[in-house]
């Protein structure tokens, strides 16, 4: 048994060497401290990913549509924010009390502003024109800069065809802009999309070479999401519907749009159009390939926005700063690229009669201007203010309109037309009440001077 003992004083003597050949601090003097890292990393900045950019929705809405397919195709990039439509979409699906309204309805509707009108059009049966991508070409217009009175600044544009067939929009192109300026604008935004592509694939290949799982699964999500919206692009998710009978009335109608900072716009154009104008809505025409494309886009989509924080967190500070450089170009490049889109919609258009009555002491002013003195395909013959409610109902309102009628139908190749002016206002003074001559009087004046003729 000695033996024995003295066997096993000897192995534990041996066990106790080792250990404390492997950890040669004791136990007692050890302390828990932080790990220190002194490498560079941006996690916060993940969240710039999901952080909210009100040009998203329209770029989403410009995939979804494609109005000026033919034209050219919008690239949706994968910017700041730019997985939010598709993650909202999803929740919509999901949450949504009327099923039956496709969320991509929901996401163009976002994006069309109804404008407030009064019309002749259809016995004022239209209160709302909709302002959406069909027709960006007349922001520019509704937008205008006013001057010190905007109260008395009318803009009028005629609408002679809202809804023009993709030949005419092509034609109207390359007579505005040339053919290589079309071109060129059309390669701008392809290379835009796929160099945008490129980032994401290069990003996911660097995060395969440097071990960075992280890294590669975002990127390939964000890849896969761009793969999405190239291949909605081949096609028009969402469509204008116009309807389908429409009496074809080519009398001129008016629309006057009021805007609430100031200035008036007027809408003039046929019957036909301003009522197809009025009555157009989206239309999503359900098929397999587009619901296929739709989840696709709106999955791919929702797992890249919740990818970008989960994974930023743990990626590589290189990678990281690679990716939030993604973020940025595409946020940059989506505001060229609205530039160029809306250049060469515009231009499709093709010519745009418009014009400005600004700097207008009174509105009786601004009404005579815009009835007797512009462009005359933009002239304001027959619009009755006091029937819309855009003049107060008082007689000498009722009467000038009249005159300014009667003064239109004047033949400016007769050899005296102030004479036929003179006796046309002449008959308005005798025909306006007494307690109203004043007013009266004020506008004749306002009549001759627009005119260019000495006062009556």
């Amino acid at each position: 048994m000695p033996s024995l003992s003295l066997y096993l004083s000897s192995l534990l003597s041996i066990i106790g060497q080792a250990q404390a050949e492997k950890f040669p601090q004791s136990l007692t003097d050890l302390h828990a401290q932080l790990k220190r890292d002194d490498g560079v990393t941006f996690d916060p900045l993940g969240v710039a990913a999901v952080l909210y950019n009100p040009r998203v929705d329209k770029s989403a809405a410009r995939l979804y549509t494609q109005f000026d397919r033919g034209l050219f195709i919008w690239p949706h990039l994968t910017m700041i924010g730019g997985t939010l439509p598709p993650m909202q979409m999803l929740v919509e699906r999901l949450n949504a009390t009327m099923k039956w309204i496709h969320p991509s309805i929901k996401l163009c509707a976002q994006d069309t502003t109804m404008l407030p009108v009064r019309s002749d059009v259809s016995g004022n049966v239209f209160r709302q024109l909709p302002l959406n991508l069909s027709n960006a070409w007349l922001t520019d217009i509704i937008s205008f800069q006013t001057s010190k009175q905007p109260g008395n600044d009318f803009v009028v544009v005629c609408v002679d065809a809202m809804y023009q067939a993709i030949e005419e929009r092509q034609k109207n192109v390359r007579q505005q802009s040339g053919n290589l300026r079309w071109l060129l604008g059309k390669w701008t935004l392809d290379s835009i999309c796929l160099v945008n592509g490129a980032m994401l694939v290069t990003g996911m290949v660097c995060g395969i070479l440097t071990a960075d799982l992280w890294a590669f699964t975002l990127f390939f999500l964000y890849s896969s999401h761009w793969f999405a919206s190239v291949l909605i692009s081949f096609t028009s998710m969402v469509k204008i519907h116009k309807p389908d009978h429409i009496k074809n009335d080519m009398r001129d109608r008016y629309a006057v749009y009021e805007r609430d900072e100031g200035g008036t716009v007027i809408f003039k154009g046929p019957q036909r159009e301003l009522e197809e104008w009025a009555r157009s809505t989206w239309e999503y025409d359900r098929t397999w390939i587009k619901d296929s494309l739709h989840w696709f886009w709106t999955l791919t989509g929702t797992f890249s926005g919740i990818s970008s924080v989960a994974c930023m967190v743990n990626m590589k500070g290189a990678l990281q700063l690679a990716f939030l450089g993604v973020l940025v170009y595409s946020s940059l490049a989506e505001i060229g690229a609205t530039r160029i889109a809306r250049h060469l919609q515009t231009k499709a258009h093709g010519h745009i009669s418009v014009d400005r009555v600004l700097n207008n002491r009174t509105r009786s002013l601004a009404i005579i201007r815009a009835t007797l003195q512009i462009t005359p395909e933009c002239r304001l013959k027959g619009l009755n203010w006091v029937k819309m409610g855009l003049l107060p109902p008082m007689q000498v309102f009722q009467k000038m309109q009249e005159l300014l009628r009667e003064i239109s139908e004047i033949e400016q190749s007769i050899d005296h037309p102030g004479v036929a002016v003179k006796e046309k206002c002449d008959n308005f003074l005798n025909d306006v009440d007494p307690s109203e001559q004043m007013l009266a009087k004020r506008i004749v004046k306002e009549v001759t001077e627009t005119l260019g003729f000495k006062a009556c």
